[in-house]
């Protein structure tokens, strides 16, 4: 009997031995393991992408809409807008593209690489392979166009070209404008006009 008691003493006092050793070997192999991970790769961003995001505010993919009281549908989108730079207070916008549904049921789509957007003061710059494209198979380019927000209202700042149903043309400038006695929309070509008149060819 004693000896039984006397082995069980020495399994006890081996335990109390050997459990805390084989507990301090574990924390030390999780403790290296924890060492190996690298916490930088689990961000899934690139460091310049993240200083660049830390550095700059910016908005992705914005889309600003409104309604003329004629019943105009105006919006205007992004893919990113960023504060205006020193040289400009509005905020700058790149690849534009702005959309007008006509109460009437015309439709006029203008499209750019990159402009200025100014919400307070609901006017829209559109610079850069500026393109404007309406429902009647009219298609205008230029490389700077304002425009309104809020009623149906732009003017190019530079000359234009255009193809359009009649022929191609080219102008000093294009004005675009809701007409109050007619409910339409006009597009007026002004400063040296000049047009290729194509007729259409008549079947026969």
């Amino acid at each position: 009997m004693a000896k039984r008691v006397d082995r069980y003493s020495r399994l006890i006092a081996w335990l109390k031995v050997l459990l805390p050793l084989t507990a301090l070997a574990l924390l030390s192999t999780m403790f290296l393991l924890s060492r190996s991970v690298d916490p930088t790769n689990t961000i899934p961003f690139a460091d310049t992408e993240v200083q660049e995001r830390l550095r700059t505010q910016q908005i992705t993919g914005p889309v600003f809409a409104g309604t003329t009281d004629a019943g105009d549908q105006i919006s205007v989108s992004a893919s990113v807008v960023r504060p205006g730079t020193a040289g400009s207070e509005r905020p700058e916008a790149d690849n534009l593209v702005g959309q007008i549904n006509l109460n009437e049921g015309g439709q006029i789509k203008l499209t750019a690489k990159s402009g200025e957007l100014d919400t307070a003061g609901e006017v829209v710059v559109f610079r850069g392979s500026v393109v404007i494209e309406n429902s009647e198979g009219y298609v205008i380019r230029t490389e700077h166009l304002r425009s309104s927000l809020s009623r149906i209202e732009a003017d190019t700042l530079s000359s234009v070209s255009a193809t359009s149903p009649l022929g191609d043309l080219q102008a000093g400038k294009m004005q675009l404008r809701s007409d109050p006695e007619s409910e339409g929309v006009q597009m007026v070509f002004t400063n040296g006009v000049k047009l290729i008149y194509r007729p259409k060819q008549t079947d026969r």
